[in-house]
């Protein structure tokens, strides 16, 4: 057992014009892209969440999970994307990684996983990323539609769709509610449920908990929802215009005796 932090991170949305890119600009076969000024600012986040993890790790174990739609697609036909070739979409992304190890000071012990985003936008490319990327494997595929994960005796899973934040005074009963229907699934399936639950999707950061109990005991499950690296696209904007748009990841401490630490966003505008 040693000191573990989750690190996760979801919908990067590679490709999209308004999401996480290359610190340069870039060739593909038929288009060229220069970093629009808010993808220079994503990118800045990026290392500032970088050093974050970094400082965090000392001393730690690093499991990192991409949680979905590693890339964009053209899922709404928009054509907002700096191609709409989904190999050419997937090496944009698997630079953008390749840079964030590296600045995360990866290392001997440390593990990479990727879980599948929505059909629409990512296809099949995320068993390619992942396969490039030197993930865990699934079988004989690098991505998983469910990821479970025990960590330090702590179980967590990892799914891409799940309860969104909610807005105003509702903000987090859409998750515990969701955690309170798996706890009982669980328990009338005579299965383990979840410590921990992580999912993106809706790219709203939250955290809540549900509290159960079996007899006398009382147990607390953990709820994360992920914000992702994308800007408001013209879609977004239709949909959620006076929504506030977060961008960024979670640093999320398991201690080697199974304590759960409550989890730390590294929100772009909340530094």
């Amino acid at each position: 057992m040693i000191d573990t932090i989750h690190i996760v991170i979801s919908d990067t949305h590679s490709g999209s014009n308004h999401a996480l890119f290359i610190g340069r600009n870039w060739q593909g076969i038929q288009n060229t892209h220069y970093p629009t000024s808010a993808q220079i600012e994503i990118r800045k986040h990026l290392l500032r969440y970088a050093a974050e993890v970094a400082h965090a790790r000392k001393g730690k174990r690093i499991r990192l999970v991409v949680n979905g739609d590693a890339i964009d697609g053209d899922h709404h036909n928009s054509g907002d994307v700096c191609t709409i070739n989904e190999k050419e979409q997937s090496d944009i992304h698997i630079e953008i990684m390749i840079e964030f190890q590296k600045l995360i000071k990866w290392q001997r012990g440390d593990e990479l996983y990727y879980t599948k985003g929505t059909q629409s936008h990512v296809h099949h490319q995320e068993d390619y990323i992942g396969e490039q990327m030197g993930a865990v494997a699934n079988g004989d595929y690098y991505s998983w539609d469910f990821l479970k994960l025990e960590t330090n005796g702590v179980l967590s899973w990892f799914v891409h769709h799940g309860a969104g934040a909610g807005h105003g005074a509702n903000e987090g009963n859409n998750v515990r509610n969701w955690l309170k229907n798996i706890c009982y699934d669980a328990l009338k399936d005579g299965e383990r449920q979840p410590d921990i639950v992580y999912t993106g999707h809706t790219h709203d950061p939250t955290y809540s908990t549900f509290i159960s109990r079996n007899g006398m005991k009382f147990y607390t499950m953990h709820g994360i929802g992920l914000p992702s690296w994308q800007a408001k696209t013209t879609y977004a904007w239709m949909k959620a215009p006076v929504q506030r748009n977060k961008i960024g990841g979670v640093i999320h401490e398991i201690k080697a005796d199974g304590v759960i630490c409550i989890p730390r966003f590294c929100i772009m505008g909340y530094e």
